[in-house]
């Protein structure tokens, strides 16, 4: 489908409010939204249930959790609505048929930061599942996050050497066979950060025992990060400004005896940033925050010694949050439409991997606007929230409500590259994902995905007031 010319900033506030996007509730219900929302997002799931039923590991996990997170949305806003309802007990059919899809393989053929992918969604599905009371299946998924995934990671993709240079351990990409190293990047060691930290805190709540080890893991990795962040000469949380950065999408540190120096798995070009990295490492650290006394008892006593300092590592942390929350506002809104973009990267939107790293602006989405995470940011992103769930509505196919991978006009996707290229210092003049390639299920399902991701951040987003 064509894509609809989408309009400027002043006029797409108004035709928000013309059709009720930004009006308040007339119910009194606080915890409501407006009905427009309501139907657009009703009819988004319609879509999804359609096109979700695809053959792609770690599509299917990433595609399922961004699934799971927009319906706890739309249930908490909508609790008793029969159509919501009705969409609980599909989903909850849905989880079945993922618990099978995910027996047929085996996991050793499989990337190790796939398991990071599933792993996210398996806690969310038990969320889900305790929810309506489903415990059985709940549990099942407890073990796939925990027994399967998060064990898969650790013991195959954890580099539990301190051989490498200039910051040891971390997270490979490799097979979970092991037959291939695979490298260290951004999503990998974030998947395995974020996994160890929410699968700590679940166990918690839950008085669990055995929990140690998630907490080490979790831990680990955040000293992963933060060495890296500290040696200012690689760049690899780099800032645009004084009060601003982002990750990029792994460490490299060229010289002799470096561990940091492959530039494939997947191919690497200078400068590349993705957008799900973003949303996911302020997740993390938002864990990190929550857990704040435990991880520094850790810390204190197996890494920093007695020199650590507890207000100074919530400091640190929340340093980190607000210089990445910075430069997604900075550097991943385009101020013209105030739409969220993809960092223009060839290396994103590429034949070779652009179809991996299409869903990157829901992804980061679904985690900046989670309630607990929100709360720590120190920007405003509703009125980005509000443009791009209205530019995703607007440019869709009407016929199927099917969302596209591009949801912006070329002319303001040429202004963004010069205007990304003037914070970042570096571009690629790519503005439309090479995925033609890409199985047709696929591509509808990640590009639905996309949307339900910033339609359940839209949901939250009006209703956190």
């Amino acid at each position: 489908m064509e894509r609809r010319k989408f309009i400027e900033l002043g006029a797409a506030f108004s035709v928000l409010a013309g059709s009720g996007w930004l009006s308040a509730c007339t119910s009194g219900n606080k915890n409501s939204a407006p009905e427009a929302i309501k139907s657009k997002a009703i009819a988004a799931f319609n879509r999804f249930e359609e096109v979700w039923n695809f053959n792609d590991f770690w599509k299917r996990g990433n595609t399922f959790d961004a699934c799971l997170v927009f319906v706890n949305a739309l249930a908490n806003c909508w609790p008793k609505d029969p159509e919501v309802l009705r969409i609980k007990t599909r989903v909850k059919s849905m989880l079945e048929e993922n618990l099978l899809f995910f027996k047929r393989f085996d996991p050793g053929s499989l990337w190790a930061d796939d398991f990071g992918w599933w792993g996210l969604m398996a806690i969310n599905a038990r969320k889900f599942l305790l929810n309506m009371n489903e415990r059985d299946l709940a549990e099942s998924y407890y073990q796939l996050s925990t027994d399967l995934c998060w064990e898969y990671k650790r013991k195959t993709a954890y580099d539990s050497t301190p051989d490498a240079q200039p910051v040891p351990h971390g997270c490979r990409n490799g097979d979970a066979n092991g037959d291939s190293p695979g490298v260290k990047n951004t999503v990998t060691n974030v998947l395995l950060f974020l996994l160890s930290s929410r699968i700590y805190r679940m166990n918690k709540e839950e008085n669990r025992d055995n929990n140690e080890k998630y907490l080490e893991l979790a831990c680990r990795q955040w000293l992963w990060f933060d060495q890296w962040f500290e040696l200012d000469q690689y760049q690899y949380l780099k800032k645009i400004g004084d009060d601003a950065a982002l990750v990029q999408e792994r460490p490299m540190a060229f010289f002799e005896g470096s561990g940091y120096t492959e530039k494939i798995h997947p191919p690497w070009a200078e400068g590349w940033v993705w957008s799900g990295d973003q949303g996911m490492l302020v997740a993390a650290l938002a864990d990190m925050l929550a857990i704040k006394d435990d991880a520094a008892n850790w810390l204190s006593s197996n890494n920093i010694g007695s020199g650590f300092n507890v207000q100074s590592f919530e400091s640190k942390l929340k340093n980190y949050i607000r210089l990445i929350a910075n430069g997604v506002k900075e550097a991943l809104v385009f101020p013209k439409d105030q739409i969220f973009r993809e960092a223009p990267c060839y290396s994103s939107f590429g034949p070779v991997h652009g179809n991996d790293y299409l869903a990157g602006r829901g992804i980061m989405l679904r985690y900046l606007e989670q309630p607990d995470i929100a709360a720590l940011l120190n920007v405003d992103l509703s009125e980005n929230i509000k443009a791009t769930a209205n530019a995703l509505w607007e440019t869709r196919n009407p016929q199927n409500n099917q969302f596209q991978p591009e949801f912006t006009t070329p002319e303001n996707d040429h202004e963004y590259v010069q205007y990304f290229k003037s914070k970042w210092g570096l571009a690629d003049d790519v503005i439309k994902w090479d995925i033609e390639k890409m199985a047709t299920q696929n591509r509808y399902g990640v590009c639905q995905s996309i949307g339900l991701d910033m339609f359940g951040a839209l949901i939250r987003n009006t209703t956190k007031n």
